[in-house]
């Protein structure tokens, strides 16, 4: 969670009204590398900044408590890259095949959550979570802050049910 709201918001609106991507009434459409950056390491997240090799749009990798993550940054246009969209995602290695057991336990979380989406990657034996963020059509720090804020609630959520769900099996 969001340590400092207070702190992270007047982060994010420095940021904002400083990079030239603040918008009308205080609310913004996209994030640079650098503002990403900023709001993952307020939320405690501790990102380690890189780009994606064919588009160069800003990717981070961070920890939620124990868990490692990627955001893959969407939609960018722009110098430096402004983008739109975050898709937060962490992937877990099963150390074994996929079951149907596996199946059942991420559709019970699909239905059950409101944030984040789980899913199977059955080539690699995989399960894991996404969580996406739309900052099109404008957002406010505190949205944003809130949004990011929400994310290793998400993993944990996550992480809790496929443990439950397979208690004993």
């Amino acid at each position: 969670m969001i340590k400092n709201t207070a702190k992270f918001v007047a982060i994010v609106m420095f940021f904002f009204g400083v990079g030239g991507v603040a918008a009308a009434e205080g609310t913004f459409d996209s994030v640079t590398a650098d503002e990403l950056e900023a709001a993952l390491a307020e939320a405690g997240l501790g990102p380690v900044m890189m780009e994606d090799e064919m588009t160069g749009a800003p990717v981070a990798s961070g920890e939620a408590g124990s868990f490692r993550f990627f955001v893959r940054s969407l939609s960018c246009s722009g110098t430096p890259a402004a983008c739109s969209e975050l898709i937060f995602f962490a992937n877990f290695d099963l150390g074994r095949a996929i079951t149907d057991e596996d199946y059942r336990v991420i559709n019970g979380f699909n239905d059950s959550q409101v944030f984040g989406r789980a899913y199977i990657i059955e080539a690699q034996d995989q399960v894991g979570v996404d969580y996406v963020i739309e900052l099109g059509g404008g957002v406010t720090a505190d949205h944003l802050a809130e949004n990011i804020g929400r994310w290793a609630d998400v993993i944990g959520a996550f992480v809790d049910d496929f443990r439950k769900g397979h208690a004993g099996s």
